[in-house]
């Protein structure tokens, strides 16, 4: 008989799984070399599960965050051993689905929150991912069939990658852990690339990766394989799209319990505190929730930095114990170096290094689990960009839709770059396709001088809409500023909203938990009507307008209006690549190889030279292309070109 009764095993890790339809040679060793390069993330403790046929292998790197006990070590197995999981994540609701499947007559052999994932899948199939509550990647092995059902949460918190070949399927947690798949295809993929250029991307979106034969699995998507193939790829979550009449109350009830699914622990639990009114309304409600003495962190420039004297005045008024972390321009390089070989592709986005240099000085401290504010700008509309957004919406809601839509298309292509043409860029689109016809637009003016007329002439014509118009497969949102905001969150913003959560964090034992990207909560923000977010055409400290309006009656009106400061704002890109970067990126910039041929290395040189000059080229293009050449540099092996 198993073991009945306890408590929660909340664990961040490191999953991996192979299969083929085959026996898989060396599969053990394999496995390990699969681990090894994601130890990172689980370093308490590594577990195995291997088919008795040798087709298929599960593994498991686990950081321990509740029920510390070696009841908890993964792969968990059902009654009979005929299903193994291996989960990266925390499974909130888990104790309402134990006492279910309890009473279904299941038994369970450990205090993990992770084991009911086998149960449920025993009573529903695939179709269990629809009753879990939480942050999660999953793999669940079926040895009947010897099926791989692997899943990803609704927001995706956390990240899955897998590759197919002739010899098999791998899935893993991060990219570097499937480089040694046999016959994968680590070529540079010129799509990937192509997309990576434009416009808010700082990342390779989903399912894209740098490589070829690799891809990822996109949040609130699931993944079958069986016989050693991928049988099918299927969405199983999209927001509700009804407008919702809703009170300050009612939204506090909600948030007020997302954090404190969050604050469960066997661990002690911190934050991280900016004095914004993101992460002090976290860590105020923590302190409703009579959580006492809460470390709390904030990084800046130095000492004189704005946002760490807000922090400050937030910590002393919440009564934290805080710390501050300050900006180290010789090591922050070395940071981004780390991050681009855990990553396994290039990302650019600064406030990754910062957060990186943070929680490597929170696990110093000894904690394991910080609650953060990610994702909040996104679905409650905090950027400055959603006014101007806002007021196209209002336009478009009055306009004849088809009059507009012929009008504006010939207009568009009249004008210069700005924001008249893709105001009118976005009226002539449908919606679900009016971000996608900004991309095209941009990019018909980027991909042929990056990537060479002929390079840019072999990309499908229909790369952008294949990478956007998924996410509106069940329909758009009716306003343009809606559809811009949804995109954002699931997809342009990925990395400052959940790799940033992951990614950095991971690389150092540390579990970020994030109570704004609640699927609950986000839902609820999502429905809310977008001009009780955002009001008149410029922010001046009054956007995310209806959950300030919430908090009034918790925090003082200096910390809720504000204006807005983005994650280490006072260490601005642009004064980095000038500055402490700037021997590193000028040496990058004079040996740009193009990535093989790929980039038109002339052109690269040729932007960098304007940006020198202080021209009208972004830090942003900059740095992309920096991070394009340094993970080139810094990755030997899997390097590749184009075909």
């Amino acid at each position: 008989m198993g073991f009945c009764g306890g408590s929660a095993d909340a664990v961040m890790c490191g999953i991996a799984a192979l299969t083929a339809d085959h026996p898989i040679p060396d599969l053990d060793r394999l496995l390990g070399r699969m681990m090894s390069a994601i130890r990172h993330r689980g370093p308490d403790e590594e577990g195995t599960f291997v088919a008795a046929t040798g087709r298929a292998g599960l593994a498991h790197a686990r950081l321990s965050i509740v029920d510390l006990t070696p009841r908890g070590r993964q792969p968990l197995l059902n009654e009979d051993g005929s299903l193994a999981v291996v989960c990266n994540g925390e499974i909130y609701n888990y104790r309402d689905l134990r006492r279910d499947l309890e009473g279904r007559g299941h038994c369970f052999r450990s205090d993990s929150d992770s084991e009911v994932i086998v149960h449920l899948y025993e009573e529903m199939g695939e179709r269990c991912v629809e009753r879990l509550h939480g942050m999660f990647a999953f793999i669940v092995f079926d040895t009947a069939d010897e099926t791989l059902f692997c899943a990803r949460d609704r927001i995706g918190k956390k990240p899955l990658v897998y590759a197919e070949t002739a010899a098999g399927v791998g899935v893993a947690s991060e990219i570097p852990a499937l480089f040694d798949i046999p016959g994968v295809d680590l070529s540079i993929d010129a799509e990937a690339v192509a997309l990576y250029l434009l416009r808010n991307l700082r990342h390779i979106p989903d399912p894209w990766t740098l490589y070829r034969g690799i891809r990822r699995l996109p949040p609130a998507h699931t993944m079958t394989v069986r016989g050693g193939r991928i049988q099918h790829i299927r969405s199983y979550w999209h927001p509700c799209r009804e407008p919702l009449a809703t009170t300050a109350e009612a939204f506090l009830d909600v948030f007020d319990r997302a954090v404190s699914l969050r604050r469960q622990a066997d661990v002690e639990v911190g934050a991280l505190l900016s004095g914004g009114v993101d992460s002090t309304a976290i860590v105020d409600s923590l302190g409703r929730q009579d959580v006492k003495g809460i470390r709390t962190y904030a990084f800046g420039r130095d000492p004189q930095d704005e946002e760490l004297i807000r922090a400050r005045r937030a910590a002393l008024l919440l009564g934290t114990r805080h710390r501050e972390v300050y900006f180290d321009p010789d090591r922050q390089h070395e940071d981004f170096d780390a991050l681009l070989r855990l990553h396994g592709e290039p990302i650019m986005a600064l406030p990754l290094t910062h957060a990186y240099s943070l929680c490597r000085e929170i696990r110093a401290d000894g904690l394991k689990v910080v609650l953060a504010g990610h994702g909040v700008d996104e679905t409650f509309f905090g950027y400055s960009g959603f006014n101007r957004m806002a007021v196209l919406s209002d336009v478009l809601r009055l306009a004849p839709t088809l009059a507009t839509r012929a009008i504006s298309g010939g207009l568009a292509r009249k004008l210069p770059p700005g924001a008249a043409r893709e105001a009118l860029l976005v009226a002539s689109a449908r919606p679900g396709g009016r971000k996608a016809a900004l991309y095209g637009d941009e990019a018909s003016r980027v991909w042929p001088v990056l990537l060479g007329r002929e390079n840019a002439r072999k990309l499908a014509d229909d790369l952008i809409a294949r990478w956007v118009e998924p996410w509106f497969a069940d329909g758009a949102p009716v306003a343009y500023v809606d559809e811009a905001a949804y995109l954002g969150l699931m997809q342009e913003n990925s990395h400052a909203v959940t790799i940033a959560g992951d990614l950095p964090a991971m690389a150092h034992g540390i579990e970020v938990r994030c109570p704004f990207l609640d699927h609950e909560l986000v839902e609820m923000a999502l429905r809310i009507p977008y001009r009780q977010k955002v009001v008149g055409i410029a922010d001046r400290g009054r956007n995310k307008l209806f959950l300030k309006q919430a908090l009034e009656q918790r925090l003082p009106t200096d910390i809720l209006y504000a204006p807005k400061r983005g994650f280490g704002f006072f260490v601005q890109e642009e004064a980095v690549l000038r500055g402490p970067w700037k021997e590193r990126v000028d040496a990058a910039f004079a040996d740009f190889d193009g990535l093989g041929g790929m980039l038109d290395a002339e052109a690269a040189r040729a932007l960098k030279t304007e940006f020198d000059a202080r021209g009208k080229v972004p830090a942003a293009m900059i740095a992309k292309l920096y991070a394009l050449q340094r993970h080139r540099q810094l990755l030997r092996g899997p390097t590749g070109g184009a075909s």
